[in-house]
């Protein structure tokens, strides 16, 4: 069973999205994995706060967007990291 993403990773799948160039709503919905639904919602959202743009039938990634989806970048390899750390505390921990 997948677990339900939250909003923020929502929104950072999308931006991800259109950073690696998949720009229009149903590359979106496909590379995001989203229903049409869910990705016009999100979309709405992201632009009314400034995240992305539409220009010319595609989506661009604002200043703002473009720092939010860095520090979320940031927050990714920060939790890999914390999690290989768990899991080499808890191999010492059950090898000795």
């Amino acid at each position: 069973m997948r677990v339900k993403r939250s909003n923020a990773e929502i929104i950072g799948d999308i931006l991800e999205v259109i950073d690696r160039g998949y720009n229009k709503t149903s590359s979106l919905m496909k590379n995001a994995n989203l229903s049409f639904t869910l990705t016009k919602k999100y979309i709405n959202m992201m632009i009314s706060n400034g995240l992305i743009e539409e220009v010319d039938g595609e989506y661009k990634i604002t200043e703002k967007g473009r720092r939010l989806l860095e520090n979320l970048r940031r927050i990714r390899s920060l939790e890999t990291e914390l999690v290989t750390l768990l899991n080499s505390i808890n191999e010492d921990l059950v090898n000795g």
